[in-house]
């Protein structure tokens, strides 16, 4: 680099810019491999020293992006409920553990995860909980007198994760550990299990439960818990209780593609208007993977009529809390789905992704009209015909075999009973 010839002021300033990226990225490089090694020592040592003890009342929770979300927190929340008492771990993060008030119950203990702390707990709880591929991918050693159950954060589709629909080659791999030691994978439909069974829970040592989803269970609750969700989030938000809200929340793209999120919100709100009448509103949450990315957005944050889904920290109230729903190929719609509100599907870039990624089943056969630029959103909204969706839903939900009424988590918790013993 020394030898690169660099001509002015501007060379100069661009030389050095260029040399002190090269030695962050080769300083950056050489750390990531010396922490690696560290952690992989750190494993090896608890993994050895605690041969012999698992704890028969400690159960850890992990959650693919370390918050108390999804199918690990209703799990959780039902342990609590029936007053069992356990020894209950959650990984998270320093950044989450540093923030006040800490986002978890009094009744659970919190460990730094990749700290020596995560792995002791791993390799002492009687049972592990997951809704991804987390214990793999910071992996202990699993003992045979330890219970691993994923729950999985999927639904009854869309997008594939077949190992040829995977980019990222170290979570097919974690995947692939996953398959071999999972003693239960928790479905919510027949087809879910058959995603299972044909990628990488194959093993007949696996055991999948057609329970349904324990986070979806707050989409069956009364109509006067419904109302109180929906004035916990509007408080949140600081918006009236009669506003109707959107939730628009897409996935990412293997390739951090962000010209798919084109949106048209003022298009969006005024076909709601004519259609559904009412005041609007929509709650914008993107994938954790591109929201710091596009949350400078100015057509989004200076828009009074669009609310930061992301600052919410729980997706499952937003859907009890909204009366309609719009995603490009994210599998929550399969879970709003449940609500029989309206559901649609943009996506701008559809033949682009199902060569890409794939698709399980063609997106016609869902209930959601499919746009693939504004014009046709706005036209979808403004046609919708509610007699055809609810039709469409019912077979939708028929044809996936979908296992969800409202007591998933008392059936995941009632297995989790069959392993545990309570603390004295």
């Amino acid at each position: 680099m020394s030898e690169y010839k660099v001509k002015g002021k501007l060379g100069q300033i661009q030389r050095r810019a260029a040399e002190k990226s090269f030695f962050k990225f080769t300083f950056m490089r050489a750390r990531q491999k010396t922490d690696l090694l560290i952690s992989y020592l750190m494993k090896k040592y608890i993994s050895y020293s605690t041969k012999d003890k698992v704890e028969k009342n400690k159960i850890v929770f992990m959650h693919y992006n370390n918050v108390y979300e999804c199918n690990t927190k209703y799990i959780c929340d039902e342990i609590i409920k029936q007053g069992l008492n356990y020894d209950i771990v959650f990984v998270t993060t320093k950044k989450i553990m540093d923030s006040f008030p800490l986002p978890f119950p009094p009744e659970v203990r919190v460990v730094r995860r990749n700290s020596l702390e995560h792995f002791y707990e791993m390799a002492t709880a009687r049972v592990w909980v997951d809704n991804a591929v987390n214990f793999p991918w910071n992996y202990v050693p699993k003992k045979g007198n330890q219970i691993y159950i994923n729950t999985w954060h999927g639904s009854m589709g869309l997008k594939k994760i077949d190992p040829d629909a995977v980019s990222d080659k170290h979570w097919r791999k974690c995947a692939e550990t996953a398959g071999r030691i999972t003693n239960f994978m928790i479905s919510n439909s027949s087809f879910e299990t058959m995603v299972y069974r044909t990628t990488y829970w194959k093993s007949k040592r696996v055991r999948v439960l057609e329970y349904g989803h324990p986070r979806n269970d707050i989409l069956f609750c009364s109509d006067e818990e419904k109302k109180a969700i929906k004035a916990k989030v509007c408080d949140f938000f600081d918006i009236e209780e009669d506003c109707n809200l959107i939730l628009y929340a897409p996935t990412f793209r293997d390739a951090r593609n962000l010209d798919c999120y084109d949106i048209d919100y003022n298009r969006i709100l005024e076909a709601a208007r004519k259609r559904f009448g009412g005041n609007w509103k929509i709650v914008n949450r993107y994938h954790f993977k591109v929201a710091n990315k596009l949350a400078n957005v100015k057509a989004v944050r200076n828009n009074p009529d669009i609310l930061q889904g992301n600052l919410y920290p729980d997706i499952q109230e937003l859907m009890a809390a909204c009366d309609m729903g719009i995603t490009d190929y994210s599998s929550w719609i399969c879970d709003f789905v449940l609500t029989g509100r309206p559901g649609f599907i943009y996506a701008n870039d559809l033949k682009s992704y199902d060569k890409e990624r794939g698709f399980y089943y063609p997106l016609d056969s869902t209930p959601f009209p499919i746009a693939e630029n504004n014009d046709q959103m706005e036209a979808n909204i403004l046609a919708f015909d509610d007699k055809k969706y609810d039709a469409d839903v019912k077979q939708f939900l028929a044809d996936r075999g979908s296992k969800e009424d409202g007591k998933a988590a008392e059936r995941v918790v009632g297995l989790i009973k069959k392993y545990m013993t309570e603390s004295k």
